[in-house]
Formats: C-alpha cells, sequence, structure tokens
C-alpha cells in the first residue's frame, strides 16, 4: 500500500515562487488495515533575530550623562545605563591613606609591619632585629635582607628590586651578614631550667610526658657537591640521594630551640652525632628525651645521663 502526503511550504523568501508542494510517498505492509488518510500539513518557516531576547525590558525614559574625566580634557558622554555619576576621582593613595613612599622605604615598612611573613620574626619579638643592629654594629637594611631571604628564599634578582640595589651588592650584603647574625642569636639560645620548662609544657604532655625536657631531630641540608672526594665521600647522604649536612637540634615541648650542634656530613649517622656532639653535656639528669624511630641504639648512652 502507497499513501500519498502532500506538504504544504510557504516560501517568504523567494519572491517568484509563491508556493511549493512536495508528495511523500510512503510504503506500507499488504496487511496493515487501512486507516491512513492523506492529510495536508502546513509548515511556515520563521525567521527570527539571534541577539534578541525572550524578555522585553522597557526602554529607558531618561538619559543619564557620565563625566569622563581624562588628564587632557573632559567630555560627557551620554549612556543609558543605570549607573551612578561622579564629578571627581580621587587619588590612590588618597584613597587608600597611604603616605607615598619609596619602594626600598615601602619595603622597610612592610618588613616591619609583617615581620613573621617576610622575616620569620613574631611582631612581638621583632626588637631581635635592634638588638643585632646595636650588638654587632650593622646597618638594619642588611639585616632585614638577610632575614627576608632566609624566609622567602627570594633570588637576588627580586631582592635588588625591593631594595633599590645592585644584585652584586646584595649578593655580597647576604654572604657577609650570615655569620654576623649567627653569631648575635646564638647568645639567645640556652638551656632554661627543668621547672621552668614544667610549668610551659602543653596539655597533651602533661599526663603521659611530664618528663619530657628535650625533642631531639637532625637537620639535613643540601648542599653543593664539593671537588674534594673524600668530601664528596663524607657528606654523602643515601637517605638524600645528595650531599648533605647534618644539624642536631634540640627544643623544648612548647617549641623552644635550646640546642643546635655543628655540622657533620651527611654520612654521619645520628647515634655520632648524639655522641661527637655536646648534647648529652647540656642535657639535665633524671628527664626524658622525645626522639623518633631513626634515632637507633642511643637508650646506653642517655641511660649514662640517667635520661631515658
Amino acid at each position: 500500500m502507497r499513501v500519498a502526503v502532500q506538504v504544504d511550504i510557504p516560501v517568504r523568501e523567494a519572491k517568484h515562487v509563491q508556493k511549493s508542494s512536495v508528495a511523500l510517498q510512503v510504503s506500507m505492509p499488504a496487511n496493515e488495515k487501512k486507516h491512513f488518510r492523506s492529510v495536508g500539513v502546513n509548515t511556515r518557516i520563521r525567521q527570527t533575530d539571534k541577539a534578541s531576547s525572550p524578555v522585553k525590558l522597557p526602554k529607558a525614559k531618561h538619559k543619564i550623562t557620565v563625566k569622563v574625566i581624562s588628564p587632557v580634557k573632559s567630555e560627557s558622554v551620554s549612556s543609558s545605563a543605570n549607573t551612578n555619576s561622579y564629578d571627581s576621582i580621587s587619588s590612590i593613595e588618597e584613597h587608600l591613606k597611604v603616605p607615598s613612599m619609596g619602594r626600598r622605604n615601602s619595603t622597610e615598612y612592610l618588613c616591619e609591619k609583617k615581620s613573621r611573613f617576610y622575616l620569620g620574626l613574631p611582631e612581638h619579638v621583632y626588637q631581635v632585629v635592634k638588638f643585632i643592629v646595636e650588638v654587632e654594629k650593622i646597618h638594619h637594611v642588611d639585616v632585614l635582607i638577610t632575614l627576608k631571604k632566609i624566609r622567602t628564599d627570594d633570588v637576588y634578582a627580586r631582592l635588588a628590586d625591593d631594595f633599590e640595589m645592585s644584585v652584586t651588592y646584595i649578593h655580597n650584603i647576604f654572604t657577609r651578614s650570615i655569620p654576623i647574625i649567627a653569631g648575635a642569636l646564638q647568645e639567645l639560645i640556652f638551656w632554661p631550667s627543668s621547672i621552668e620548662i614544667k610549668k610551659r609544657l602543653p596539655i597533651p604532655f602533661r599526663v603521659r610526658y611530664k618528663n619530657v625536657v628535650s625533642i631531639i631531630d637532625c637537620l639535613e641540608i643540601e648542599i653543593e657537591k664539593p671537588s674534594n672526594p673524600i668530601y664528596q665521600a663524607m657528606t654523602w647522604s643515601d637517605y638524600k640521594k645528595c650531599n648533605t649536612l647534618k644539624f642536631l637540634i634540640s627544643s623544648t615541648p612548647d617549641g623552644m630551640i635550646t640546642f643546635i650542634s655543628g655540622a657533620f656530613g651527611g654520612r654521619a649517622s645520628d647515634k655520632e652525632i648524639i655522641s661527637q656532639s655536646n648534647f648529652l653535656n647540656e642535657l639535665p639528669n633524671a628527664c626524658a628525651v622525645m626522639a623518633d624511630r631513626g634515632f637507633k641504639q642511643i637508650d646506653f648512652m642517655l641511660a649514662k645521663k640517667t635520661a631515658f
């Protein structure tokens, strides 16, 4: 069975064509019921604007004049947008209420106001910088450069831009100031009494670890490969897979540094560092030491000091 379907499609764009008809033939099985009849389908092609919106907004009744300020001349521009009008624009410095200063002065200002972020010193201990300047007779800018380099690990070129100096001069300041600042800060490392340590024990330590006066660990720092093969073997670390220096550091449970050993090669074990450093002589009697599992075979050395 074949059914003819006639579709009338009016085409508005073509002026010479008023109406076109399309005949479609559909093949149907012979056993189907004959309940189909020809149907006329009218389809219209609608032309819509792509930029149009389904939501129609009312037109603005009044136009708002906005003045645009230019360093050369000012002109008025008409706009239908719902915005505020400004007669003048204040400068950034007046808006922020920050005095105008050079880049070096602003860097020093930020180092003082945000010393924890830039120097690694809390704001209430910023007087350490003044202490170093007074004791070692060093310029305060040199101290700021050195501490900021240690804290942020910035490259010398960025530090040179911040402090308005040359890269070579920044490098010389850092190299010269490191031993000076280290000598001054070494006087601030001391071992408090056991009574003072117990007064400042954190709450988690007061029940099970009330006798702990020292928490030890080894700090390992990567260095350049030495040219001497003997030093290469002494500083090679199997753990870091590079040449390193190791330092034994002890702190109280509340985080105060009480002991820093000299530098040892990365090949030295933790047991050798404890025995060769002056840590056991600084350790008080009848106390407890907390260490990780990497410190092996140190029980007998601590037992000599009646420590555990």
